[in-house]
């Protein structure tokens, strides 16, 4: 007899959504810090992913969104929901991103200098996210070192979600930061382990 996996409470999605809110407002800070100027973040959409199917959904949901060409910086997590939380980086940020951090034209950097900058910058950014999901939950949250990848980066989140694929349920929590003019934009995608959200009451 096949083994029926359980739902996904909407309880659980409103509480994951409302963590990647706060993780997400913290990383808009950070991103305000960096750049010295004013930024947003989106309210995080959530959509549940059938087990079993999860990089396929995922592979699907992105094609729609035309988002192949973009690079992006990966980290699997441990701890708190675990996971894998990515930062997308759409083409039309890269060139700019990279001389804003760099404080040179793009064309004038090396291909090392350029995606050390971005790795880096993924990573102040992530960080962020899981220091305010710790600190939300009560619990330790680790991220693991990053990984930069240029292109394709909706096909590389799929395949490490599809390392850590279970069969239940799982969640794929989505939401946009960036200045406010749309110059610099960068997309926080947290696919967690589980849904279920395990945290002191008093904190969460």
């Amino acid at each position: 007899m096949t083994k029926m996996s359980t739902p996904v409470r909407e309880s659980d999605i409103d509480r994951v959504r409302e963590l990647a809110s706060i993780g997400a407002g913290h990383a808009s800070k950070a991103l305000a810090d960096l750049l010295g100027r004013p930024c947003r973040m989106r309210v995080p959409v959530v959509s549940v992913l059938d087990p079993g199917h999860a990089d396929a959904a995922l592979m699907a949901e992105d094609d729609h969104e035309g988002r192949r060409d973009m690079a992006g910086v990966f980290f699997g997590v441990d701890g708190g929901l675990g996971g894998v939380l990515a930062l997308m980086i759409p083409s039309a940020t890269r060139d700019q991103l990279v001389e804003t951090l760099v404080g040179t034209s793009p064309r004038q950097v090396s291909e090392e200098a350029a995606s050390s900058a971005l790795r880096e910058f993924g990573n102040i950014l992530v960080s962020h996210v899981v220091s305010a999901m710790a600190d939300t939950l009560g619990v330790a949250v680790f991220p693991s070192v990053p990984l930069l990848v240029q292109e394709d980066a909706p096909g590389a989140l799929a395949s490490l979600v599809a390392l850590r694929a279970s069969d239940s349920p799982s969640l794929r929590v989505e939401t946009e930061i960036s200045d406010r003019g749309g110059a610099i934009r960068g997309i926080l995608i947290f696919v967690p382990d589980r849904a279920t959200v395990i945290a002191t009451p008093s904190r969460f």
